[in-house]
């Protein structure tokens, strides 16, 4: 089937109705920074809008926007992650807890922490345009570049994210840092913090490797969560 460029990938990774194949969409995943202008860009506009809603409303409403459009796919990986690595044992022991449909208590924990230190994150956000937009830009393009880090580790299996690893190329990094360049115009050193994904794409990487001898799509997904949430954390503190 032959797709226009991004189809495929907005099809897998957002919840926009789409058409397009997973093939195309894991030999286009330099353009991940483009997904994440997709889903902050509206999260942003549904914060700024609600300003007449008490503060923790509009924060509370803006992380919602944030998963509708980007679905629960990752923060699916998170929970599979999560309980994985608390589960006590062997590797075998760890990757059955983690490829278990059913979510555990170490999973719905980490879940529940992610999104309050997002909405508390945006909560303490001083409220101005640039500051809204810049929260939401910045901390969902470091989720995407902790993905693309993640993507460099070698794959095993033949899972998603299998496919994903074995057709991702190392240019595609600085590919994907070059689309989003204009954004140094528009948010100057902040933009920067977005390379905060990168870090939690080599410690993830690490951990999964030491726990499960592998990075997994889920792996990959607790990337994508932990990453986006630290970037918050850190806006937060400098905007």
């Amino acid at each position: 089937m032959n797709t226009r460029p991004m189809l495929s990938l907005i099809s897998f990774f957002t919840k926009i109705p789409a058409q397009g194949s997973l093939e195309k969409a894991s030999r286009e995943t330099f353009l991940l920074p483009l997904i994440a202008l997709i889903i902050s860009v509206p999260a942003g506009s549904i914060f700024y809008i609600f300003i007449f809603l008490p503060s923790l409303i509009r924060a509370l409403f803006g992380i919602i926007t944030i998963y509708v459009i980007n679905g629960l796919i990752h923060i699916d990986g998170l929970a599979d992650f999560s309980d994985g690595l608390m589960t006590k044992g062997s590797t075998e022991k760890k990757i059955k807890a983690m490829k278990d449909v059913n979510t555990g208590i170490a999973g719905t924990f980490s879940v529940v922490i992610i999104i309050l230190i997002e909405i508390f994150s945006l909560y303490s956000l001083r409220t101005s345009l640039f500051n809204i937009f810049g929260f939401f830009i910045i901390s969902e393009l470091s989720a995407k570049f902790s993905i693309m880090g993640g993507l460099m580790n070698s794959p095993r299996g033949e899972g998603l994210g299998s496919l994903f690893q074995r057709n991702f190329k190392w240019w595609f990094i600085p590919l994907g840092i070059i689309l989003t360049l204009p954004l140094i115009f528009a948010f100057q050193f902040y933009y920067f913090i977005s390379f905060l994904g990168f870090p939690v794409s080599i410690l993830i990487s690490y951990i999964s490797k030491k726990n499960f001898g592998m990075v997994n799509g889920d792996c990959i997904g607790a990337m994508n969560e932990i990453a986006r949430s630290i970037t918050m954390v850190v806006l937060c503190l400098v905007l």
